[in-house]
């Protein structure tokens, strides 16, 4: 099965420094990869998946395509050290692994119909390498770039396929250099796409190039539509989505530069309309901290063996403002944790923002259908995080309103206050920011600022959103009224200061800390 992989430039550099004191030399042992990667919708290597290794030392090639064998954690075959444990040597991988050797073209499969996993191309380098006991770290990056069509089918009729016209569909590969070279245009040559939802969402991977590619639907009424693209530069290792929707004699097109998983190489445009520029999105990721779309967030391990952000994320996402209005569906809120109970943006800089829950799961809507499909999603957190399950939260602190799902064996739960201790969490670097909440009450209540205060904090009741639903409540007629999910709940007074695990309405505002996914 193929994997995708998210991986933000700024960590490709890092992954490539070496701390010298702490890497001296050893005897030599086996060759040992372990790929850096960050967890996207599928999530990792699997056992049995096998990479291309060439090593290259001062004194000349060392190794040429040597196959190592996924199994755990990293990848490894029979392939030793060189003698030298002071020469330093480049390595070059490469993902799916090739018999014939190392490859230096690439073909585009023109039938990705099945999926888009044989289309693929994953490659890593890493210069200054002296032999180690340790498994060596390399980043992955797709060379190749993704399409995802987002199809809205209001024709009248089925799609029975959607096709990519034109551009290369073959590639020069320079895998030292981590670089693709388009070959010659294809004027009349298809790329098929996969139906990876149902009708609703097509994917295909072509050659990153500068070209002025086609979409063409074909119904099941003997209909074929086709929607040109104007001439673009489709970047190495970036995903761009189309939003098409299909009426019964043409298509309706709109496109962005919002990158899933992939990297983020800005806008798409289409024929006849103008480029907008979108600002990416970075993430970099360091030891004890990461930094999100400019901002640095504290992160600590905990006793439960998950990574935590140790602050509220106030990561606006991209097409949102942020609003000091609670009566404002606007999804997004700034806190008002204060004594007059109004929104202060002053405040997002220590407590974060508000988010209601389809903001945090980075949808549109959530609706009686879909309510339970976004556990352990990743949401508005950062790639490789993703917003926390019930199964975590109890993890973590052990109590939950719903007795069935108290966890007695929570890293920090303490029965006699039946939660985790506000002050314990501290203490173990995961201190809980009082934001306080956007309250609403129902789907159709107003809302507003619910701010209480004890011993001169105030928000001290706050809400931290969780992935998992409770339940989707409906009236006799079957109207939803609410939908629920968990939180973790604060109670902070003269009688108790403990973190538990509540449930709350969808459309609360409520913090947001990300989990790092294992």
């Amino acid at each position: 099965m193929k994997k995708y992989f998210a991986i933000a430039l700024a960590v490709l550099a890092l992954a490539g420094c070496r701390n010298r004191e702490n890497d001296e030399p050893v005897p030599a042992g086996l060759i040992r990869v372990e790929p850096l990667i960050t967890k996207a919708t599928e999530v990792n290597f699997e056992d049995g998946d096998k990479i291309g290794l060439t090593v290259v030392t001062t004194d000349g090639d060392y190794a040429d395509n040597k196959c190592l064998t996924y199994a755990g954690e990293e990848f490894s075959g029979d392939l030793l050290w060189y003698a030298n444990v002071y020469s330093e040597s480049s390595l070059y991988a490469y993902y799916p692994y090739a018999d014939a050797g190392t490859p230096t073209s690439y073909n585009l499969p023109a039938d990705q119909t099945s999926g888009i996993g044989a289309a693929d191309f994953m490659a890593a380098a890493k210069d200054g390498v002296l032999p180690t006991t340790n498994a060596v770290t390399m980043v992955f990056k797709h060379m190749m770039t993704k399409l995802v069509i987002n199809v809205d089918n209001q024709s009248g009729a089925e799609i029975n396929s959607v096709e990519i016209l034109g551009g290369a569909h073959t590639a020069t590969l320079d895998l030292k250099a981590l670089t693709v070279t388009a070959g010659a245009v294809a004027e009349d040559a298809a790329v098929k796409a996969f139906n990876a939802d149902e009708g609703k969402k097509w994917q295909a991977i072509v050659v990153p190039q500068k070209a002025a590619l086609k979409i063409s639907f074909t119904l099941s009424n003997n209909k074929i539509i086709t929607q040109p693209l104007a001439e673009m530069t489709l970047k190495s290792g970036g995903q761009y989505t189309v939003n098409a929707r299909v009426l019964p004699d043409n298509v309706e097109v709109t496109a962005t530069g919002e990158i899933q998983n992939w990297t983020d190489e800005g806008y798409l445009a289409f024929e006849g309309e103008a480029e907008k520029e979108y600002t990416p999105v970075t993430f970099e990721e360091f030891e004890g901290y990461f930094v999100y779309d400019g901002v640095r967030y504290n992160t600590v391990k905990l006793a439960d063996g998950n990574t935590w952000m140790a602050q509220n994320l106030r990561f606006v996402p991209r097409g949102k403002t942020v609003s000091s209005d609670p009566a404002e569906d606007a999804g997004i809120w700034y806190p008002a944790a204060n004594a007059e109970k109004v929104a202060d943006p002053a405040l997002a800089e220590t407590l974060g923002l508000l988010y209601d829950a389809a903001t945090a799961f980075g949808v549109e809507e959530i609706t009686a259908d879909n309510a339970a499909s976004f556990e352990g999603c990743q949401g508005i957190c950062p790639t490789g995080w993703h917003v926390p399950t019930v199964t975590e939260m109890t993890g973590l602190v052990g109590h939950c309103s719903n007795s069935e799902l108290v966890n007695p064996d929570g890293a920090y739960y303490d029965a006699t206050i039946k939660g985790a201790s506000l002050a314990t969490l501290a203490d173990a670097g995961w201190g809980v920011q009082f934001a306080g909440v956007r309250n609403k009450a129902s789907i159709t209540a107003n809302g507003s600022y619910m701010v209480t205060s004890y011993s001169g904090i105030w928000g001290v009741f706050s809400q931290l959103l969780g992935s998992t639903n409770y339940q989707v409540k409906k009236d006799v007629n079957g109207v939803v009224t609410n939908i629920q999910y968990y939180y973790f709940q604060s109670l902070y007074n003269a009688s108790n200061e403990t973190l538990s695990v509540a449930y709350g309405n969808f459309l609360t505002g409520a913090s947001l800390r990300c989990v790092k996914n294992r």
